[in-house]
């Protein structure tokens, strides 16, 4: 867990360190300038974690399993479930990440339609790349990645 000073910042200062971490942070317009930021602002277990964070929480609004995130995540069941709980109230993240879920829905949708035109087995289908497909449609299916 991160350690902050026990002594507390003003109110007008802390949103001013808010806006200015919006600046650096969030106003990247490709991957390459963000990861260049987020690796000299955060340490290697603050990234792990705050990836881990936004993870489980996309991973529980597509309906995985609260015990199969925190085996394929590697956190406790603790972690996960608190989060489930903390995404009843939310007004941030799960709006967001409902943006994401959509195009993913479509994604999914088309995979297991190709899935069920070619299957493995017809003729003319490339039998191996047919059971990966599948392979990997039932994984994504079960731990959601």
């Amino acid at each position: 867990m991160a350690r902050i000073s026990r002594r507390p910042i003003k109110e007008e200062i802390l949103q001013k360190v808010f806006a200015l971490f919006f600046e650096i942070v969030g106003k990247k317009t490709n991957l390459r300038d963000f990861k260049s930021v987020i690796s000299e602002i955060l340490s290697p277990v603050e990234r792990i974690m705050i990836a881990k964070r936004v993870a489980i929480v996309y991973l529980l609004l597509k309906g995985i399993d609260q015990r199969s995130i925190s085996n394929v995540l590697k956190v406790s069941n603790a972690t996960v479930s608190k989060f489930a709980v903390l995404m009843e109230k939310s007004t941030g993240v799960v709006p967001s990440f409902n943006k994401i879920l959509t195009n993913d829905k479509i994604l999914d949708f088309l995979d297991q339609m190709f899935d069920a035109l070619f299957p493995p087995g017809t003729y003319g289908t490339n039998w191996k790349a047919a059971w990966e497909r599948r392979k990997r449609i039932s994984l994504k299916k079960t731990y959601g990645m």
